[in-house]
């Protein structure tokens, strides 16, 4: 296997509270105070490809909240970090909020957002001096104008306060850049098992059980991490079906070694020109090096020994199109998966309105189209008025032309709802200012607000019943599965101009590794 990378950590010993065996009964120090955990999430997926910076604004646009108002707006949600609190309030311990933080995905984060937001958690580090561990759900792709490796970083800023004894476990997305950084710094890494990412809330839960476990001295935490020469395409790589799943059933195997505490498949996030994107093994076993090892390897074979199960084959937008209309069950769901705002898209290709319209498609519905200023045109124009305007591609030249269009405002709103589906329900999400414009029966969300669209509800916000429709375009890749796939008969992605196309070929990357499968032939 060419270019493989195989790293352990060194063994780190921990401070140990005099806590009980369960990791679920209240559990308290020598002293008899509760236990104190440091809790925060800070997460963004960056696409280094995007011309759009994530500044403070783009985090205040989806989430940002400090101390104990980040703790509110989790409560009663199934997040990582809403997994975190509910484990520490079940076991009666106390815990310290720092931020919530999340940004739709985009281009670097900027020096003034990274350094803000991370100063929370440091800060919360440095004036909580009786803190018994740190739990943070991050993402694991991020890359600031100053880092390729954001959460490294990160870690390494509060290990330099908090020392070698005090625990840190976090939670990952499964598209991460897993760093050598990151794996030193951390007491454990445990990445998401599913894709959609239904199983967030369960992995905090998992971290929130395993810190204490730590803290308490009962698990001594091996890592063992292999990153062999492979890129597999998002669109490829969900756990619907396919090699992905069955690699994620091998790793969670009942019959898998007992010493196994965590295992993760990271897939990497294919978007990002830096030198650590691509797969990742990576499995912490209970102070057996050997074990962790094996586990790891036996994994990583499997994963590369068929990587060709991975290749992604396009359906041009013209064809997706064709075969939705022709589809006698309705609804059909066409994800737009190379503008997934989710991945870094820009949200404004219009190359699927363009062929519903030139094919005579109506009774169709997209979510959505970001343009600002054609919100505005509408909300000057009025409801049930016509608008004739440009719409779309106006954040690059990487997402197709806009399109010119005639249409009656429909629809008027805010673009604030709640999440419904399995994946973070209960949490809230914001189009920003948004209208719907009809054109022949095409009926089109524009956002002022880029947002993937994963979610019913984000129709249903915009007075659209998505089970009426006969077609759905969603801007999403893969997530939209677990909230549309009970609900609809088809779903036929498309493959046009973006951001996050599945073909890999044309980006221009230059610091990753090479060679990699698939960019090379391997």
């Amino acid at each position: 296997m060419a270019a493989q990378v195989v790293w352990t950590r060194p063994r780190r010993q921990f401070y140990h509270t005099n806590c009980t065996q369960s990791p679920l009964p209240p559990t308290t120090k020598n002293e008899g105070k509760p236990v104190k955990w440091i809790i925060g999430e800070f997460s963004h997926e960056t696409n280094t490809f995007s011309t759009v910076p994530t500044g403070l604004d783009a985090f205040r646009a989806n989430t940002y909240e400090v101390g104990e108002a980040a703790a509110e707006a989790v409560r009663n949600t199934e997040t990582g970090m809403g997994g975190f609190l509910d484990v520490i309030e079940e076991r009666g311990d106390e815990y310290v909020p720092t931020v919530l933080a999340n940004a739709t995905p985009s281009g670097l984060v900027t020096a003034e957002a990274y350094d803000e937001i991370t100063g929370h958690i440091t800060a919360a580090v440095r004036e909580t001096t009786n803190a018994d561990g740190v739990l943070l759900a991050l993402h694991g792709a991020m890359v600031s104008e100053a880092t390729d490796d954001g959460e490294g970083e990160l870690l390494r800023r509060i290990r330099e306060v908090v020392g070698d004894e005090l625990p840190i476990v976090v939670i990952l997305d499964l598209h991460s850049h897993i760093t050598e950084q990151m794996v030193e710094q951390a007491s454990v890494l445990i990445g998401y098992q599913k894709y959609p990412h239904t199983d967030i809330y369960e992995r905090g839960v998992e971290a929130a059980g395993l810190i204490a476990q730590l803290a308490c001295g009962e698990v001594d935490p091996i890592a063992v991490m292999e990153k062999p020469s492979l890129i597999p395409p998002c669109g490829t790589c969900h756990t619907d079906g396919g090699l992905y799943k069955e690699l994620w059933e091998e790793a969670l195997r009942p019959e898998r070694p007992a010493r196994i505490l965590t295992t993760s498949l990271f897939a990497g996030f294919p978007y990002a020109d830096i030198p650590p994107m691509g797969y990742v093994t990576l499995v912490y076993a209970d102070g057996d090096r050997e074990t962790a090892q094996e586990e790891a390897t036996h994994l990583t074979n499997m994963a590369w020994e068929r990587r060709r199960e991975f290749v992604y084959t396009p359906t041009p937008v013209a064809e997706a199109v064709r075969r939705a209309l022709a589809s006698q069950a309705k609804p059909v769901v066409i994800p737009d998966i190379a503008d997934n705002p989710g991945g870094g898209g820009a949200n404004d290709s219009v190359e699927i309105l363009r062929e519903l319209i030139r094919q005579g498609a109506s009774r169709a519905a997209i979510a959505s189209v970001y343009d600002p200023e054609v919100v505005r045109k509408a909300e000057e124009t009025g409801l049930g008025n016509s608008l004739t305007t440009s719409l779309g591609a106006t954040t690059d030249t990487m997402h197709g032309d806009p399109v010119h269009i005639q249409g009656t405002v429909s629809f008027l709103g805010d673009g604030r709802f709640q999440y419904k589906g399995s994946m973070t329900r209960g949490a809230w999400a914001n189009m920003g200012r948004c209208a719907v414009l009809d054109i022949g029966g095409i009926r089109v969300i524009v956002s002022s607000e880029r947002l993937q669209h994963r979610d019913p509800e984000s129709f249903r916000a915009c007075g659209i019943e998505p089970t009426e429709m006969d077609i759905l375009v969603v801007k999403s890749a893969v997530h939209f599965r677990a909230a549309f796939g009970p609900l609809v008969a088809a779903i036929i992605p498309a493959d046009g101009p973006g951001l996050t196309a599945l073909d890999l070929t044309p980006f221009p990357f230059k610091r990753i590794r090479r060679p990699i499968f698939p960019l090379d032939e391997m």
